[in-house]
Order: C-alpha cells, then sequence, then structure tokens
C-alpha cells in the first residue's frame, strides 16, 4: 500500500477539491478485493445520490479489530461500470441477490493516510462525500462533513467551548429515519440540533410537524435556530446548548457497542 501523493505530484492546480466519497467496509474480504483486484461494490438500489468522486476512502468496522472504526486508506478512482452482483462475485451464483445491479468502483492502490480518521463514538455511517483536503487533514469523522457557512459557525465555536458534537446524526426507528444536522448526546437525554440557512423558512410545515412527534418521548429535545440567530447571536445559541447539557448531567461517555452500520456491499 503506497503513502498518499504530494499535492504537486497529483497534477493538479487544487488537488484539494477533488471529491472523495467514504464508504463502509464491513468485512476482510473485500478488503483483500480492494486491496489485490481494485474494486468495491455498492448496490445502485442502496447507494447515495452524490456518487460521482475522484477518489474512495475506507472506513473499517469492528471486523477490522484494532483498526475498528477509522479510517486509514483510500484510493484513486478509476471508472464507475453498473454490473451484475453474479459478474463481479461469480463463485456465488446462488445468492438471493445475484441478479441485481451493482456499481463496480474500479480503484488504483490504496493510499495510507498519514494519520487515522477515528470515529469517537459509534454512530450510524454510510457514505460521506468529502473532498481530498478534508480527508487529508481530519483528525476525525466529524471533520469531514460539509456544510454551509453558518453551520460551520456553529460547530467551529461547539468545538472551541469543548462541547462534543456529531454531525449529520441518524436517527431511526423502524423505517423512518431523520438526520439531524447535530447532535449533542448527554447523561441523561440527548438534543438534536437544526440549522435553518440563510435561503430557509422559519414556518412551521408538516414535515416539521412529524419530526417533532418522531422524537417526542424517545430522550431527544429538538434546538431550531434560525439563521438570523446563527448570523447574529451565536453566543447565545451556545448558551442555549450548554443549558442543555448542564441540565441533563453533561455529555455522555462514548458508549462500548457494537457495530451500528449497515452493510453497504452485499
Amino acid at each position: 500500500m503506497q503513502e498518499h501523493p504530494s499535492e504537486t505530484s497529483l497534477g493538479l492546480s487544487d488537488p484539494g477539491q477533488q471529491r472523495v466519497l467514504v464508504a463502509v467496509m464491513n468485512n476482510r474480504r473485500d478488503f483483500e478485493i480492494a486491496r489485490t483486484q481494485g474494486w468495491y461494490r455498492i448496490p445502485v438500489v442502496t447507494a447515495p445520490a452524490q456518487i460521482a468522486a475522484e477518489y474512495l476512502a475506507l472506513y473499517f468496522t469492528k471486523a477490522f479489530g484494532s483498526e475498528k472504526w477509522s479510517i486509514r486508506y483510500y484510493a484513486p478512482i478509476r471508472r464507475f461500470r453498473i454490473v451484475r452482483r453474479q459478474d463481479l462475485l461469480p463463485q456465488e451464483p446462488g445468492h438471493p441477490r445475484a441478479q441485481r445491479q451493482y456499481y463496480k468502483i474500479e480503484i488504483g492502490p490504496l493510499q495510507s493516510l498519514t494519520q487515522p480518521i477515528p470515529s469517537r463514538r459509534l454512530r450510524r455511517i454510510t457514505f460521506i462525500p468529502t473532498t481530498l483536503e478534508r480527508l487529508l487533514h481530519a483528525q476525525e469523522i466529524n471533520d469531514l462533513w460539509e456544510a454551509d457557512v453558518l453551520k460551520e459557525r456553529l460547530w467551529a465555536e461547539l468545538q472551541r467551548r469543548g462541547i462534543e458534537a456529531e454531525r449529520e446524526y441518524l436517527v431511526q426507528e423502524g423505517r423512518v429515519a431523520y438526520t439531524l444536522d447535530f447532535a449533542v448526546l448527554c447523561r441523561q437525554g440527548n438534543l438534536g440540533i437544526e440549522c435553518e440557512t440563510r435561503l430557509g423558512t422559519a414556518s412551521v410545515t408538516e414535515s416539521d410537524s412529524f419530526r417533532s412527534y418522531f422524537f417526542d418521548g424517545k430522550g431527544w429535545e429538538i434546538l431550531r435556530f434560525a439563521a438570523s440567530e446563527l448570523e447574529d447571536n451565536l453566543v447565545d445559541c451556545i448558551n442555549r446548548v450548554i443549558r442543555y447539557v448542564e441540565k441533563h448531567g453533561g455529555l455522555a461517555s462514548p458508549p462500548d457497542a457494537p457495530d451500528l452500520y449497515p452493510c453497504t456491499l452485499d
């Protein structure tokens, strides 16, 4: 496995802005396929809306022992193709999804990150679209997410004040799932934070009402910050978060629990 190339060796004027797709790697066999055969697969029906990228990065689950719950390798993407599963894995002709269509992502040699990117907490991770610059400089998973300027300001202030938060946090019950802009997990309850962008609207919609109903009684409180609040009174927004954390026993410690990551390969 090669070390990542320097930006100048890539021969690009601004290589840091190249797109990266972070995907889950949850077993050693498929990692060996990526390493020795140079491809990764994603079922077409569960593929992310934004799949086009110049690089693929791999997030390891608990199957990788001491390397678990981290991103350690990435590779340049050479091309995408749609093929049937049985064409990818002909040794499994009787697999129930043998005729399903998959994206075959053909990649170059795996490259080692200078430092692994860990996940501080166990959380649901499927795909993360990011940039090469973020990948090469991230300290942890949350540093990979891209957001508008107001969310970035809130994230920076949460970090500065020592409030551990998760970005793009998926909450799921049965077939219903919502992704919160931020989640702050406390000992006696959880806080979800949703941010209105400058182009957003402050009106309450039917979707907002159902969202509130979904979280009601599940140990969550939802704070919604308007764009004007984030822009003109960020300190007050942060203070509201701090009051919630103090009222609910402080920040929760990262749990020691089994993987929550859904299979994205089979």
